[in-house]
């Protein structure tokens, strides 16, 4: 009579384990994905500005030094 009330038991609690755990490991992908695609965004704006040519000039004049102390930039948007 108890392996009737046990068995059962025993059955439906790993499975609802089981779903618990799935339903946290989608949770986990879902914020992984959000992640993923605003990364995915921000590239995507990086390219879009490379290709206007406006992140160009700014990172010659940035990282590569060419703007000297005092100088006024003007940037020119065609």
């Amino acid at each position: 009579m108890l392996a009737i009330v046990i068995i059962p038991m025993v059955y439906f609690s790993r499975r609802a384990i089981l779903f618990v755990s799935a339903l946290n490991e989608e949770h986990r992908l879902q914020k992984s994905i959000l992640v993923i695609r605003a990364e995915n965004q921000a590239m995507q704006q990086r390219i879009d500005d490379y290709r206007k040519g406006v992140l160009l000039e700014t990172k010659a004049r940035n990282e590569l030094g060419m703007i000297k102390k005092g100088e006024k930039v003007y940037l020119i948007k065609r």
